[in-house]
């Protein structure tokens, strides 16, 4: 693995587990929509853990696959559990991309 790629993983990993962690930070916990980049953030956690999914599924197992041989066991393993945090990150994804939203009122503005 060159070290773009070693550099490449780490930040997209950092970087999807930091928007998880503020989504879930400026939402108390999942309990109201916080507003991010001037928009409102419907379903925070939904939200969060497509974020989380990811970030491990992308960052982690890009920086990990080249610890096991090719064909191996673990390079099996490793290769079925990223592709099941993609797929997990996806139906997330679209999950929060399909649904349709209550409108939330917002306090500051009444």
């Amino acid at each position: 693995m060159r070290s773009a790629d070693v550099v490449l993983a780490v930040v997209v990993a950092v970087a999807n587990l930091a928007v998880a962690a503020v989504l879930l930070a400026k939402s108390r916990g999942g309990t109201a929509a916080p507003r991010i980049f001037g928009r409102l953030q419907s379903f925070p956690r939904l939200r969060a853990a497509m974020h989380a999914y990811l970030g491990l599924g992308f960052g982690v197992g890009w920086l990990v696959k080249d610890i096991f041989p090719s064909h191996s066991t673990g390079d099996t393993v490793l290769f079925n559990v990223v592709r099941i945090l993609l797929v997990a990150g996806l139906v997330t994804a679209l999950l929060v991309a399909f649904q349709h939203a209550r409108p939330i009122r917002d306090k500051a503005a009444s």
